[in-house]
This record gives C-alpha cells, sequence and structure tokens, in this order.
C-alpha cells in the first residue's frame, strides 16, 4: 500500500497490524534518518544513503523473502526514476509481495513525481509511464491531504536596500555566464534580510536558510526536529524538498513567511504558490 500523509503514530499502527494479519516475520524500513520510525517487534532499520551500500544491499537482498515486510518511508528524494538508491530498493521489493510505501506530501516538484512510489508498490510495471488514473486503480493508496496554507507577511524595505538590490541584480546578471540562473534569485532573496529582522516577534519560532542575524529561536531547514512550532518563515529556501521535509518534521500545515516588496521575494511566495497548486493537482490525480 501507500499511505500518504499519515503521522508516525498511524503508520506504526498500519505497520503492527499487517504483521499480524500475515505472520512477518522480520520488518526492514527504509528511511532517511531523520525520519526513523519507532517500531516493536523484529525491526532493522536502514537509512537511505546506506541502501545503495554493498554490505546492506546484498545481505537484504538474501534476506528479503516471502516473511519479510519492506517499509519504504519518506524515500521520495529525488526525481530522478533511475536514480541508483530507488533501483536497490525495487530489487529489495522485487524479494518480496509485502511492502508498505509511506509519504508526507505526494511529490517533489511535478505531479508525476507520485509515479517513483507507483513503482515501489507495483514493482515497477508502470516504470516509464506518467501518471494516470487507470494505474492507480492497481494500487492500494490511503490519501490523507496536507491542506497547506500560505500567508505572506508584508515586510516594506528602504530606498538604501531597493539601490543596493538594483544594482546587486545588474552584477550578479553580468557576471552569470555559464553558472546556474537560479544562482541569481538565490543571492538576491538575501537581500532583504534586515529588513525583515524588523519584524521578527520575541519569543516566535522562526525558519530560515540560516541563521546569520543570530536569532532567538531560528532553525534551519535542514534540522531533524521542528519543537516549539509554529515556525514563521523567515526566508523560503530554494528547494523544495528541504520545504517538504520541514512540513513532514513539523506537521505545520499553515505557514506564514515574511514577504518583502522586492521582486525577488515575490518570486520566491509566488513559486511556493505554484507548487502548493501542483500539490493540489496531484491529489486531485491520485483520487480520481
Amino acid at each position: 500500500m501507500i499511505g500518504l500523509g499519515l503521522d508516525d503514530a498511524d503508520k506504526a499502527e498500519l505497520v503492527a497490524r499487517y504483521c499480524a494479519e500475515h505472520a512477518i516475520k522480520k520488518v526492514f524500513v527504509l528511511s532517511p534518518a531523520k525520519f526513523r520510525l519507532a517500531l516493536e517487534g523484529p525491526v532493522e532499520h536502514i537509512e537511505w544513503a546506506e541502501v545503495i551500500k554493498y554490505k546492506f544491499y546484498y545481505r537484504l537482498l538474501q534476506e528479503i523473502d516471502g516473511s519479510v515486510l519492506v517499509v519504504v518511508n519518506e524515500c521520495l528524494r529525488t526525481q530522478n526514476r533511475n536514480d541508483l538508491t530507488y533501483n536497490c530498493i525495487r530489487h529489495f521489493l522485487y524479494q518480496t509481495s509485502h511492502q508498505m510505501v509511506f509519504q508526507h506530501l505526494p511529490l517533489i516538484d511535478q505531479p508525476d513525481d507520485f509515479m517513483i512510489l507507483v513503482d515501489f508498490e507495483t514493482k515497477s510495471r508502470w516504470k516509464r509511464e506518467k501518471l494516470r488514473p487507470d494505474i492507480l486503480s492497481e494500487c492500494r493508496i490511503d490519501v490523507r491531504p496536507v491542506p497547506l496554507d500560505l500567508h505572506a507577511l508584508p515586510v516594506a524595505t528602504d530606498e538604501k536596500t531597493r539601490l543596493a538590490y538594483a544594482a546587486k541584480k545588474r552584477e550578479l546578471i553580468d557576471s552569470l555566464g555559464r553558472k546556474d540562473p537560479h544562482t541569481i534569485p538565490r543571492n538576491l532573496y538575501l537581500m532583504s534580510g534586515k529588513a525583515k529582522l524588523r519584524h521578527v516577534t520575541p519569543g516566535q519560532s522562526y525558519i530560515g536558510r540560516n541563521n546569520r542575524f543570530a536569532i532567538e529561536q531560528m532553525k534551519t531547514f535542514k534540522e531533524d526536529a521542528y519543537e516549539h512550532g509554529p515556525h514563521v518563515v523567515f526566508e523560503l529556501c530554494h528547494s523544495f524538498i528541504d520545504f517538504a521535509d520541514f512540513l513532514a518534521l513539523s506537521r505545520q500545515t499553515r505557514v506564514d513567511v515574511l514577504v518583502a516588496d522586492l521582486k525577488v521575494d515575490r518570486w520566491y511566495f509566488d513559486r511556493y504558490a505554484a507548487w502548493k497548486g501542483r500539490i493540489a493537482d496531484a491529489y486531485a490525480a491520485i483520487r480520481q
């Protein structure tokens, strides 16, 4: 089965029930370390980065059989369906008919990303296909949509900041050469930081790319846990995967974002608003 939007307690309950109903002798959980599941019984956890290592890969191919349940937990890490780690996971799943696939959100960037999870569920029978309702009819899917709600908190900048922004933009464009064009928004986005600093409220939790202003209760998008939420976004991260991890770990659904009156701030907010729309499109396609 594929479970979307389940919390850890739901996942643990489903695994325990499945093991009891199918006389499972052992569970292998494949997962990034920060999403480690607390499960009872004979369980072995294999961290995402370890899956491709020979000492795990060949042993698991020998040990996984019809009495083993493989749990693929929060392993949607790249959009490349031919990724080496995905291929290793698929080989594990060929050894048993018992698998459970858990993911907080149905995509990384595009609705077709969901087909990576479908590959796990269907033993890659539709590996070269795009997301289609007729394919999904062959999957067991438990969908609990994440009601993501983004809110912009306006931040005014001064004339000095706007002039510096214009100069920096010109500099970045002139020196771009063969570099990634996203270098420009990544760098420009940092320029509204001092203006946002004036809107920081004592006691409020924040999240940003880094903590260069030494803000109390500031987290970054690379943390393993997010206590003391909800968190206000000081700056959005560029990577959708990092933001998806934050949502999965914090279970936060309403996200307030500080948005300065610079074009790059609006570009980032609109970029995430469009991403939210693609998540809604994915849910709609999955539930047809």
